[in-house]
């Protein structure tokens, strides 16, 4: 892979460019049909200019992933363990905002086709960045937690996915009123307490 370093903020502006072209092509047809000569058209700019940011098509796809992973562990990074853990409303509309205002528009590529990869890096990712602050936080031992963890994890990235492939129903409201009572009750809420309503 290229050793890039882009502290100039017109490499960046190209950059996006670039991935924006690529994504809004992907949200057109399927990615076997897109061709970097496609990419360089959408984006207004000259294949030279584009093999000095990106090897190819799969390159961007890779800058991709370090941009949504980015935003998650910012995210996370302005978390409460307990937020996350309890299913907290605030944290969980927070999620919701986020994914709907920077993350879904490259949802196609990320959720959309299949990108398993991905995902696991998003759970590792999380789950690495809680399990430090569980570990220090109580006397659970080591595995407990990461088996806690990987279930908290791997269930609400699966819900946003779902969400995501549904095209954002239900309301993000919904979602996070689910994943709250989910986060509280477990099933029962839903399977007993739910019923009353």
């Amino acid at each position: 892979m290229i050793n890039r370093k882009y502290t100039d903020p017109r490499a960046r502006a190209t950059r996006d460019k670039i991935v924006n072209a690529y994504v809004e092509l992907l949200l057109e047809r399927e990615r076997e049909s897109i061709s970097i000569i496609d990419i360089c058209s959408r984006s207004q700019i000259n294949r030279t200019t584009f093999y000095r940011h990106y090897l190819n098509i799969s390159d961007i796809e890779k800058d991709i992933e370090k941009i949504v992973l980015n935003k998650f562990m910012q995210l996370l990074d302005n978390t409460d363990l307990d937020d996350f853990l309890y299913g907290r409303k605030e944290f969980l509309n927070t999620v919701n905002e986020t994914i709907v205002s920077e993350i879904g528009f490259y949802s196609k590529i990320l959720l959309v086709n299949q990108n398993v990869s991905f995902l696991e890096k998003i759970n590792s990712s999380i789950r690495d960045r809680l399990r430090t602050t569980l570990v220090a936080k109580t006397s659970i031992p080591p595995a407990q937690i990461d088996l806690i963890l990987t279930f908290a994890v791997a269930g609400r990235t699966a819900v946003y996915r779902r969400w995501i492939i549904n095209g954002f129903k239900p309301s993000a409201d919904a979602i996070s009123e689910m994943l709250e009572k989910i986060s509280s009750s477990g099933f029962d809420y839903f399977l007993i307490d739910g019923q009353d309503e």
